[in-house]
């Protein structure tokens, strides 16, 4: 294949949809052993340590100016301070299915963001559109547990997806300034540096309560492929990606990454792949979609 199609966004796109997709499960299994809190500590303090070293490696100058700290300070909350507890903590009550398909609305709160910093006209269209991608949360939610998921837990681990999806668009979107001006590397280690200061507090506790015999062979694979693959290299093209093409046509790749995550969590835990989850897919799908249909160029007047 030329380097030019290997290099071109949508194809990076697509290979992170592909990693974040199996994500859900492989970082499930991480979770499941040692908790959801201790999980995603353990993986952003490597990751950070690792992409801070692969940045020291590929540029001549690993630190940012003194005056984007806050600003990164910013984005280590919403990405990472908010985020991954809340995304972590909703994946161990809830199913690895869910968590995809919801984590798949992150490109609707990109749009209405846009929209209220009158970036982008809203139409009609595009919030019936939302209506219908919550809808689909929504008939997910209430079609109950699958397996060892009882119906409440399921309910619970689903909201706490849902602020995460709220979470990651606002990361996404708001990330665009920085990328601007910094190398997608350089942003996303900063993110994560800053992210660790408020993760830490909500953290700890259950980290320091692992146990040692806890770091099993599933565990270490699971790890690295959260730290390497997830963190590092989806992580910076994401961010690329963001640069190159803007934050709502990023986003946007979350159609293939929910499929992949469904499929995934079928071959990793069984969970269940019935036309209910099929439903909430189509409605969801549906929703993404309309959110990006926009209107002639010519129509829009800011």
């Amino acid at each position: 294949m030329d380097k030019k199609y290997l290099s071109h966004p949508y194809f990076l796109l697509i290979l992170v949809s592909l990693i974040w997709g199996f994500n859900f499960s492989v970082v499930k299994v991480g979770i499941l052993t040692i908790g959801p809190l201790a999980f995603s500590f353990l993986r952003f303090i490597c990751g950070a340590i690792l992409m801070f070293f692969v940045l020291c490696l590929t540029e001549r100058n690993p630190w940012v100016e003194i005056q984007d700290l806050p600003y990164f300070l910013f984005l280590g909350f919403l990405g990472f301070g908010i985020y991954q507890p809340l995304w972590s903590y909703g994946l161990k009550l809830s199913l690895a299915s869910h968590s995809a398909l919801i984590l798949s609305l992150s490109p609707i709160v990109v749009s209405l963001v846009a929209f209220w910093q009158k970036e982008e006209l809203v139409e009609g269209i595009n919030l019936l559109g939302a209506v219908v991608g919550f809808g689909g949360v929504v008939f997910l939610v209430s079609q109950g547990g699958g397996g060892d998921y009882s119906p409440l837990s399921v309910l619970y681990g689903d909201l706490l997806t849902l602020g995460a999806a709220i979470s990651w668009g606002l990361y996404s979107y708001f990330s665009k300034n920085m990328v601007k001006k910094y190398s997608p590397l350089k942003t996303s280690t900063w993110s994560i540096i800053w992210g660790l200061v408020f993760m830490f507090p909500v953290c700890i506790r259950e980290t320091l309560t692992v146990n040692r015999g806890s770091f099993t062979l599933p565990l270490f694979l699971s790890l690295s492929y959260a730290v390497v693959l997830s963190s590092l290299v989806a992580h910076i093209i994401w961010m690329r990606c963001v640069r190159e093409i803007g934050a709502a046509r990023t986003v946007s790749s979350q159609y293939i990454t929910q499929v992949v995550g469904v499929v995934a969590a079928w071959m990793v835990f069984g969970e269940p792949l019935g036309w209910r989850v099929l439903l909430g897919m189509a409605f969801i799908s549906l929703g993404l979609w309309l959110v990006h249909k926009k209107p002639p160029v010519e129509e829009f007047v800011p």
